[in-house]
C-alpha cells in the first residue's frame, strides 16, 4: 500500500466518528406506502430548504422513491431505538412495518410517525449514485417540530455503530 491508500477498515473506523441522526424514511407508491430506517441523512441547503439521503441501491424503498419522487423523514427521539430497529428489521416489500404505529401522512402523501420530534416532507430534485447507493437531494416543502411547549424536552436519536451492531446498514 502506498501513502495515498489506505485499508478498508481504517477508512471505515474513521468514518464511523461522523455524527448523524437516526430517522424513519416513509414514502408511497399510488395507495402504497413503506418505511425504511435511515442514517445517511443531511442538511444541504437553505434556499431552498434541501436534505439529502443515502438510501442502498437494493432496498425496496429505493424504487419506491424513485418512482414516487417523494418522500418523508420522521426525526426520532433519543428514546426511540426500538422504533429505529422496528423500520430496519424487514423488507416492506413483505410486511406492512407500519401496521400498529400511529401514523399520519405528510402532505406529500408520505407516511410520517405522530411520535417523533419533527417529520419534513420532501420532493426529489435530483440523485447521485455513490457507490451501493442512491443519494436522493430532496426539497423540502413541509414539516413540523412537535417539541412545543406542552411535550417534553427531548434531544434527537443519535446514529452509534456499536449500539446498532449494523442493523441500520
Amino acid at each position: 500500500m502506498d501513502g495515498t491508500e489506505q485499508d478498508r477498515d481504517s477508512i471505515v473506523s474513521a468514518m464511523g466518528h461522523l455524527s448523524h441522526g437516526v430517522y424513519v424514511l416513509g414514502t408511497r407508491r399510488g395507495r402504497e406506502i413503506t418505511a425504511m430506517t435511515a442514517s445517511w441523512v443531511a442538511r444541504v441547503s437553505e434556499r431552498p430548504p434541501c436534505v439529502a439521503v443515502g438510501v442502498r441501491d437494493d432496498r425496496y424503498t429505493h424504487n419506491v422513491i424513485l418512482e414516487s419522487t417523494t418522500f418523508s423523514l420522521s426525526v426520532l427521539r433519543e428514546d426511540q431505538v426500538d422504533v429505529a430497529y422496528h423500520f430496519a428489521e424487514t423488507s416492506g416489500e413483505y410486511h406492512d412495518k407500519l401496521y400498529g404505529i400511529p401514523y399520519g401522512k405528510s402532505p406529500g402523501g408520505s407516511p410520517i410517525l405522530l411520535d417523533c420530534l419533527a417529520y419534513l416532507d420532501c420532493k426529489v430534485l435530483d440523485t447521485a449514485h455513490a457507490g451501493n447507493h442512491t443519494v436522493f437531494i430532496g426539497e423540502v416543502t413541509a414539516g413540523e417540530s412537535y417539541d412545543g411547549p406542552y411535550s417534553e424536552p427531548s434531544d434527537p436519536l443519535l446514529y452509534d455503530p456499536t449500539e446498532y451492531e449494523g442493523a441500520l446498514r
